[in-house]
């Protein structure tokens, strides 16, 4: 299904203090490739059970539309800096189109019908970087696994290492069926190679691509793989496993079978390995 990205204004700092319901001005959009489908349920049944006040890098927005007293779970891709800046303030959303879902329908409604309207947001989630329960210090390697629109929550994450100039190693496997026009279409790739051929982010990026694609697959100097990631694939990435976190996002399937095997097969303690599924 397309993804949509919501450009939205704090109408107060969500940075360096603690707020519940916060007002927003709804100023942009933009349209981005399609994405692979996933159930976004989840995140809806959490927000009431793991209520959060804090913008942490990871975390997802409660959004209450005009007229709905339901909220719609979005998943905040910008970082906190973007949210703290003093002059032009914003907070990016990942929202996938579903007409059943009347949030994210509203929000997919044309944008001149939708520009700035006031709506109501409340912050949620615990699957955050840095971690609550590991000092950074304690920290010297990042993995960061992702399948298909599970990428959504650890780009919030890497860039906000890249922003805040963590002496952190980031290592990156991100799978994703290749859309029609080729690894241009895989969302956020293109942010994320530019954070390491820039320098932002230390470390390396590896993508897995699968489906059937009939066009050439075109790398620019990236490190692509056809076909699906392994748990040995993120063992070697992840070095020094006392030193590292790894953070894997994406379907059950995926996710249980990568921190099944990290933990039982690698020995890696589980509070080190940080889990979101879709």
């Amino acid at each position: 299904m397309p993804l949509k990205l919501a450009i939205i204004s704090p109408c107060v700092s969500l940075s360096g203090q603690r707020f519940g319901l916060a007002a927003i001005n709804l100023i942009a959009f933009c349209v981005r490739p399609k994405a692979m489908s996933t159930q976004r349920s989840g995140h809806l049944e959490r927000t009431a059970q793991e209520p959060r006040d804090e913008f942490l890098a990871g975390q997802w927005l409660d959004t209450y539309i005009p007229g709905n007293p339901k909220p719609g779970g979005f998943t905040l891709t910008s970082t906190p800096r973007a949210a703290a800046d003093p002059k032009s303030p914003y907070l990016e959303l990942a929202v996938q189109e579903s007409p059943e879902n009347p949030p994210a329908a509203w929000l997919w409604q044309s944008p001149s019908d939708i520009t700035g309207s006031k709506l109501q947001v409340r912050v949620g989630g615990s699957f955050v970087f840095p971690p609550s329960e590991i000092p950074l210090n304690d920290i010297s390697h990042v993995v960061f696994v992702a399948g298909g629109v599970g990428i959504n929550p650890l780009v919030s994450m890497m860039g906000h290492i890249a922003e805040e100039g963590y002496n952190l190693e980031v290592k990156v496997l991100y799978a994703s069926k290749l859309p029609a026009q080729g690894l241009k279409g895989v969302l956020f790739l293109e942010r994320i190679r530019k954070w390491f051929t820039e320098k932002e982010l230390i470390g390396d990026l590896k993508v897995f691509t699968t489906g059937i694609y009939d066009g050439h697959i075109e790398s620019r100097e990236l490190d692509v793989h056809e076909r699906r990631f392994t748990v040995e694939d993120v063992k070697e990435a992840m070095g020094e496993k006392n030193n590292s976190v790894v953070y894997v996002c994406g379907p059950a399937t995926m996710t249980d079978e990568i921190v099944d095997g990290l933990a039982r097969d690698g020995g890696m303690d589980k509070n080190r390995v940080m889990l979101e599924k879709w």
